[in-house]
């Protein structure tokens, strides 16, 4: 081989190792760049959140009847009043709006007054009244008249008062016969039929 071809073969050689130095030089220097800064961090721990709950219970057992038909008798009027107490008590976290009223369906409800108060009880198992001590009157009309929903009912508290944990109140029960003249209207048994009475909590 002449001389300047080799001269030119051997240049060319050197070149390509140069370039392949080159190239590892910078890959060098680009992985070393990855941990060649300053840093700093800061951080936020412990983060939760959970859901306040909303219970509400009453102290009916295993939910009986406070009055039924077959062991008061038929009613008239100028007999005893019917009278029954049952407490509600509020276990939820959050504080909220509680509401009583009574299932739809009520038949000849427009037949008997209905006086609900509020008050205080710590004697006498349900449904009897103990030491019932009045505090204020959540209705008073017929049972007919009583709401049978959220909007239509009446405040668990007086002035709509928000229910706090562990809040009770208790409530009596004055059922009569209304008064009715008009001849020939009860030739047969007026019965209200079954209803059920609920109080709704809602968080505020």
């Amino acid at each position: 081989m002449p001389a300047d071809h080799a001269g030119m073969g051997i240049q060319k050689h050197r070149r390509l190792l140069g370039v392949i130095g080159g190239l590892a030089t910078v890959a060098v220097l680009a992985a070393g760049g990855v941990f060649a800064a300053f840093t700093a961090t800061t951080t936020n721990p412990g983060n939760s959140l959970s859901a306040g709950s909303v219970a509400i219970s009453d102290n009916d057992g295993a939910n009986v009847a406070m009055y039924t038909s077959g062991a008061v008798g038929d009613l008239a009027p100028g007999d005893p009043a019917v009278v029954r107490c049952l407490k509600v008590t509020y276990t939820g976290s959050l504080d909220a709006a509680v509401k009583l009223y009574v299932s739809s369906g009520v038949t000849n409800g427009g037949a008997f007054d209905l006086t609900i108060e509020r008050g205080t009880q710590t004697t006498g198992a349900f449904p009897s009244c103990g030491d019932f001590a009045a505090s204020s009157t959540a209705y008073s009309g017929t049972l007919a008249a009583l709401g049978t929903d959220w909007a239509g009912g009446v405040d668990g508290k007086a002035a709509a008062a928000a229910w706090n944990q562990n809040d009770n109140v208790a409530y009596r029960f004055t059922l009569t016969a209304k008064d009715d003249s008009v001849a020939n209207n009860h030739t047969s048994v007026q019965s209200t039929g079954s209803h059920t009475f609920t109080w709704e909590a809602r968080s505020n």
